[in-house]
């Protein structure tokens, strides 16, 4: 195509006038001027460099960007990444700053929510109810930034969204009511909690003083307070991609998103990081986070400010960079977004039209002017149907262009793929930079903004690049998020709402299981207070019968080892021996007597009957003892001495027995 339109070009200038052509013809002097008040309007005195000898395929080579410095670029960013997350816009350009937003959302947020989103010249306010498995219904507010609200006082721009919120709000008759809020604010802030987050800088345009170094919640909460018209709480504060990210999850109904990117006046992507590599944002925490992952807003629209990507800027960029409200800041905003794409374009066709590639070298003073080609007109352009370019037709006259030829018209289409391509490819890589961290099989894409949008080839030329330059075996799928910044911004808000719900349940039954388990240790005690109180009963009971035990044997023992007892023992074993020689003795005298008997029967009829004498032995008692109060034992009063005799001694043959 380029080839093309050089040999157009190079065929015009060999023509002569005789009206194959027609052109207005402008003299030099006209010229001049115009050339001298374009670089009065040239800030900071950046201006085209000036050649002997251009071409068009020498401007165009400048935007083509290889697969292999795309992957160096990738390289290097990140590399910024890791050390973003390490130390911060300390140690990089690109600050990998905390969201706190720990998940997505599950399906089952729902309530009433109100959403601000403040983004480059528009202030939305939203009121947004939400209900599981329906679309969310929205009512709306928006107004363009007045100048002075941009460029005054930090207190005038907040006080100008606190008026806004609170006409709203009273209008739709919720002022009162205590709704959440959840603020979209996009712009680079070192977040220290949902509720917190000190301004950075200042992009898209935006210059308010006094704001730079302090806490954007802060600043809003006291705008509300001098309004003092409304009773809202501020839930959280939100980055648009983000929200957009956030939002481009519940639009799937729930199903993970891996990456969050905004391609609109600035660009910037989000993606979910685990905490334990969020060293410098958890550090600087103001408040515990007790959760394993977090969304991380990248800010890599600072990408290059230390001149680390100097290999992808041309002589172009560096003019919009030194003319620009914050030289030497967002440098890759500046290559990607659309807020610095259309005067990109400008200055490519100034300088192709200042060295007669374009137009013969007949610009015009508009065309000449810094910031009279807005990105639209790119947009616009491009959406032409082949042939009768009708939209560029009428954008040349609205630049004064009034004489050109059909290989102007193709030219200056050309330019305009060729830079808005060079954006697209940059912005593909940066997205493959952060697939390649992520690194899923499958993975979601969820890309807002008014360039990606709007831009009738910029989706196909990004998903295209990227699947050139992901990691083998990495897939993804890109899906076009509606109005993250807003939805998203109550999305987040009802997911900070549901898990500040989760963690009040949490901590009651926290506090209900650490009474219960205090009950438990306490009935507990008592039950082991209890046993020890009836195991000290039965041991007193077992040391009292133990004791007892011990009394008894003591006494059997004493009753067996006591003399008198011992002396009874000895008597009765006496009086059994002596019984048993009676008995003996007895029954040797009836023999003796049977058989004298018989002898005398035998020999004398007559002899006197023989007297059976029978010994009569006292017999001795068992000694009984008592024991007294000291435990002496005594001997019964009853009782018999051992050694006394019966009084009455039994003769027999004249013989007594005598028992001592």
């Amino acid at each position: 195509m380029i080839g093309f339109l050089e040999l157009a070009c190079s065929i015009r200038r060999r023509l002569d006038g005789n009206g194959e052509i027609v052109r207005r013809r402008t003299s030099t002097n006209d010229v001049a001027k115009i050339v001298s008040k374009d670089l009065k309007r040239q800030a900071g005195g950046a201006k085209l460099a000036d050649e002997e000898f251009i071409s068009l395929e020498s401007v165009m080579a400048e935007f083509r960007l290889s697969n292999n410095t795309l992957k160096r670029m990738m390289h290097h960013m990140s590399d910024d990444m890791d050390r973003g997350l390490e130390g911060g816009l300390s140690k990089s350009t690109i600050a990998m700053l905390p969201s706190f937003v720990p998940e997505m959302p599950d399906g089952s947020e729902r309530g009433k929510f109100v959403a601000m989103d403040l983004g480059g010249t528009n202030l939305r306010v939203m009121i947004m109810e939400i209900e599981p498995g329906e679309e969310m219904r929205c009512k709306q507010f928006n107004t363009r930034m007045p100048n002075w609200a941009q460029h005054g006082t930090g207190q005038q721009l907040f006080d100008f969204i606190a008026k806004a919120l609170a006409d709203f709000l009273i209008e739709k008759g919720v002022d009162q009511d205590g709704l959440p809020v959840g603020f979209t604010f996009s712009y680079p802030c070192d977040q220290t909690s949902l509720r917190s987050a000190t301004l950075l800088r200042w992009t898209k345009g935006v210059t308010a003083t006094g704001c730079v170094g302090r806490d954007v919640v802060q600043m809003l909460e006291e705008a509300i307070k001098r309004d003092g018209r409304i009773n809202v709480e501020i839930m959280a504060l939100i980055n648009d991609t983000v929200g957009t990210m956030v939002a481009a999850a519940y639009q799937n109904k729930g199903q993970q998103c891996d990456v969050g990117v905004i391609i609109g006046t600035g660009t910037n992507a989000s993606y979910m990081e685990h905490t334990k590599n969020i060293h410098y944002g958890v550090a600087k925490a103001t408040e515990p986070y007790p959760y394993k992952q977090m969304i991380i807003d990248t800010e890599w629209g600072g990408f290059g400010d230390r001149g680390e990507a100097d290999y992808i800027f041309t002589e172009y960029d560096r003019i919009i960079d030194r003319r620009s409200d914050h030289p030497g800041v967002n440098s890759l905003d500046k290559l990607i977004a659309g807020m610095c794409m259309g005067e990109l374009v400008r200055l490519v066709l100034e300088k192709l039209t200042r060295h007669k590639v374009l137009f013969d070298g007949m610009g015009s003073e508009t065309l000449f002017t810094i910031g009279t080609f807005p990105t639209k007109y790119i947009s616009e352009i491009l959406h032409d149907d082949c042939g009768s370019y009708q939209h560029t037709r009428q954008i040349m006259g609205e630049l004064g262009i009034d004489d050109y030829t059909f290989s102007d018209m193709l030219l200056f289409r050309e330019v305009c793929v060729v830079v808005s391509r060079r954006a697209a490819n940059l912005a593909a890589a940066s997205i493959a930079c952060v697939l390649n961290r992520v690194k899923r099989p499958k993975m979601i894409i969820g890309i807002d903004g008014s360039t990606y949008k709007y831009h009738p080839f910029f989706e196909h030329w990004v998903n295209e690049k990227i699947r050139e330059l992901v990691d083998p075996g990495l897939d993804f799928k890109i899906v076009q998020t509606g109005d993250g910044s807003g939805r998203g911004a109550a999305l987040i808000t009802a997911i900070i709402w549901r898990l500040k719900k989760r963690k009040q349940i949490e901590e009651q039954n926290a506090l209900n299981r650490r009474l219960s388990i205090e009950n438990e240790e306490r009935e507990k005690k008592e039950r082991k207070s209890e046993e020890k109180e009836a195991i000290g009963e039965e041991r007193e009971e077992n040391r009292w019968f133990d004791d007892k035990v011990d009394v008894i044997a003591a006494i059997g023992q004493a009753v067996v080892d006591d003399p008198v007892i011992v002396a009874a023992h000895e008597v009765e074993e006496v009086q059994g021996n002596e019984e048993r020689e009676v008995e003996n003795v007895n029954g040797s005298r009836e023999e003796s007597k049977e058989k004298e008997e018989e002898e005398e029967e035998n020999s004398s009829p007559n002899r006197k009957a023989k007297l059976d004498p029978e010994p009569l032995i006292q017999q001795i008692p068992y000694p009984k003892t008592l024991k007294n109060e000291n435990g002496v034992h005594n001997r019964s009063n009853n009782s018999t001495s051992a050694s006394s005799l019966s009084e009455s001694d039994h003769e027999n043959d004249g013989s007594a027995i005598n028992i001592e």
